[in-house]
């Protein structure tokens, strides 16, 4: 029979500690993250000469109605700084817009090596379910925690896993085939300069360090270290959304280096 006695610290509630260090880690981790993403939002406007677009409006969003709203819930709900349903309201729909919005530019990026459009409305159609099915049941169980009992503590807890999981895996076969389509384009021309060998390597090492990210995240919520993992999480996506960011520049540089390989990128059989 399931224990209902002991819901996960963070869940429903504040740390309770006395930890000075802890609460240290914490607030280092959420100042860290509304820092990095107010200086990428900055970052965004100076570098888009144009304002509109996929990629811009999704990192945008991401950040602006994501991260920020998100560590701010955070921050007020595990220092309790603020009625419970205030910092629960922001954490709960900031997250819901950090991570489909992470998954957004994800997306957005592949339409610059890949011209398949069967492949590219198969990964729309998986960010919009995921977001329907992992979204809406988390936060229904996110106000359930902290007004409906025990109970709702112990299934949010359980669908937290689920949750991340399932997130975790759409970010995997999305990341998956970007490195699929950068190793295919490699390979068709291996001939050019050794720059654009070290272009594709960058971007291979960023898509790995974010899934590397990724499974740290899980490893924490399935250790049942929620407040650490909230916060640590956080931060991750200003790291993840600045790592998209580095990825465009050198996707651009990329494409740009060879006319040829534009061409033959943008206006291959679908």
């Amino acid at each position: 029979m399931a224990n209902y006695s002991a819901p996960v610290e963070g869940i429903a509630g504040g740390y309770t500690g006395n930890s000075l260090a802890v609460q240290a880690v914490l607030a280092s981790l959420l100042a860290c993250a509304l820092y990095s993403s107010i200086e990428l939002i900055i970052l965004v406007f100076l570098t888009f000469h144009v304002y509109g677009g996929l990629y811009f409006w999704s990192l945008l969003v991401s950040t602006g109605l994501g991260i920020i709203p998100q560590a701010i819930g955070l921050l007020l709900k595990y220092f309790q700084l603020a009625p419970l349903w205030i910092p629960v309201t922001l954490s709960t729909f900031g997250w819901a817009v950090m991570v489909t919005g992470q998954s957004v530019v994800l997306y957005s990026r592949l339409h610059l090596i890949l011209s398949n459009r069967t492949i590219l409305r198969f990964v729309l159609y998986m960010i919009i379910f995921d977001a329907i099915i992992l979204q809406i049941p988390q936060i229904v169980l996110s106000y359930g925690a902290v007004y409906g009992g025990v109970r709702f503590a112990y299934v949010y807890n359980i669908w937290a896993k689920v949750q991340l999981t399932g997130f975790f895996v759409q970010e995997v076969i999305i990341s998956t085939i970007f490195i699929v389509q950068t190793f295919r384009l490699l390979y068709l021309y291996p001939h050019r300069s050794k720059r654009r060998t070290n272009i594709m390597e960058q971007l291979l090492a960023i898509n790995t360090a974010i899934i590397l990210m990724d499974i740290s995240l899980l490893t924490l919520e399935y250790l049942d270290l929620f407040i650490l993992q909230t916060s640590l999480k956080t931060f991750f996506y200003t790291v993840k959304l600045k790592l998209e960011f580095a990825v465009l520049s050198r996707l651009v540089s990329f494409v740009h280096y060879d006319p040829e390989l534009e061409s033959s990128t943008f206006t291959g059989s679908n």
